[in-house]
């Protein structure tokens, strides 16, 4: 993967859809990562996720007022902004997924994902997070600035076992997971060019952190090149 025509060409191959399903991208700046949700990666695997994340709910409420309607939406908010959910985020939007597989650890090629979800979260307001055994694929209100900027979407993992796997997608004839690496000497050629067609900190992050991490990644840029 080294250029933008190439993802360009990848998401008319893997088609997305904000609202009836398509291909999650997801983009991770290191190789080697797994496909794994925060909360069953050291050393969060070994804490008290229930009582962790009810105490996240208990006390963010006072910090900003989130519109969310039930927990799928609450857990979405709160892998947003850095707890360690069940999910794994990702976007419908392929140039977002590859400014993440891009924006962080230049020195070391990342990997973009492509998957195609077969089970959907599709009645959260009856549904509860308890009520899935398998992984479920989520599409969300924009219930946040930056769920909203960032196309978001989430698959949830109900334990550590549960993990994205290729399967072959009958009715469509195709795979469901695909993946390419993006090579480390690429990143910074890549990121110019998501800058220009608007793919950046300040966007998808829509907010004070956005803005200063827009400007330390270009301090991070300069000094690669050095």
């Amino acid at each position: 993967m080294n250029t933008i025509q190439e993802l360009i060409q990848i998401s008319e191959e893997q088609p997305s859809d904000d609202w009836v399903g398509g291909w999650f991208y997801r983009g991770q700046s290191k190789k080697e990562w797994e496909l794994t949700p925060k909360a069953y990666r050291i050393p969060h695997i070994h804490s008290n996720f229930e009582y962790n994340y009810n105490m996240w709910e208990r006390q963010s409420c006072r910090l900003k007022k989130f519109n969310y309607e039930n927990e799928f939406e609450g857990m979405a908010i709160a892998q947003h902004h850095g707890f360690p959910t069940k999910y794994l985020d990702g976007s419908s939007n392929i140039l977002i997924a590859a400014f993440f597989a891009c924006s962080e650890n230049l020195d070391e090629d990342g990997r973009l994902f492509a998957y195609f979800p077969t089970h959907y979260i599709t009645e959260p307001n009856e549904k509860k997070l308890t009520d899935y055994e398998n992984i479920a694929a989520f599409q969300p209100r924009p219930i946040s600035d930056r769920i909203q900027s960032q196309l978001g979407v989430f698959t949830f993992h109900p334990n550590e076992k549960t993990k994205i796997k290729n399967d072959f997608f009958q009715p469509a004839q195709h795979d469901t997971l695909h993946d390419w690496i993006i090579p480390s000497d690429r990143k910074i050629l890549l990121l110019k060019s998501l800058d220009r067609l608007g793919i950046n900190f300040k966007t998808i992050f829509p907010d004070l952190d956005g803005l200063s991490k827009h400007y330390c990644l270009i301090d991070e840029i300069y000094a690669n090149k050095t």
